[in-house]
């Protein structure tokens, strides 16, 4: 189901009845965010609202969630670490990452709701996106076309294989 469709998530969640919740929905990507701030607003926060509330009424043991490595910003400190302050997104994608953080820390505070979340790198391999670098660079490769190179060939990922 639409994770922003409060009506049916409730329903899910009272019909499955689950005892763990993983939960790796959201609408992703920076670029996308510029051009399309609405479904980052209903996907990534209304949604995961939803999702909270579903866990909370459901009584659901572990809701364990996807976060994001973009909440760190502009933060030039390598390698980063979940003790760096994430105070300062630079864009409408990951400061929703941050929030949906912000609201399972608090209910987890206030209704004994055991979180966890995923700060997710760029991810790769079956279940990555094909909008990503690495599948668009491959794709051209193969095809002998030339590839887009951003910030003057100066940009370094890592990669989570998923």
């Amino acid at each position: 189901v639409d994770l922003a469709d409060r009506d049916r998530v409730s329903a899910l969640f009272a019909s499955v009845g689950p005892e763990i919740v993983v939960n790796l929905a959201a609408q992703a990507g920076v670029r996308h965010s510029l051009t399309n701030p609405h479904a980052y607003g209903e996907s990534n926060l209304s949604g995961f609202l939803n999702v909270l509330e579903g866990c909370r009424h459901a009584s659901v043991g572990h809701l364990v969630y996807a976060s994001s490595s973009s909440i760190y910003g502009g933060s030039t400190r390598m390698p980063f670490s979940v003790h760096d302050s994430a105070d300062h997104p630079l864009s409408l994608y990951a400061a929703s990452k941050k929030a949906n953080e912000l609201m399972a820390h608090a209910y987890s505070h206030l209704l004994r709701l055991p979180t966890t979340g995923l700060r997710f790198f760029t991810v790769y391999g079956p279940w990555g996106r094909p909008d990503m670098a690495l599948f668009i660079f491959t794709k051209a490769i193969l095809a002998g076309e030339p590839i887009d190179v951003f910030n003057h060939g100066s940009m370094q990922r890592d990669f989570t294989y998923v």
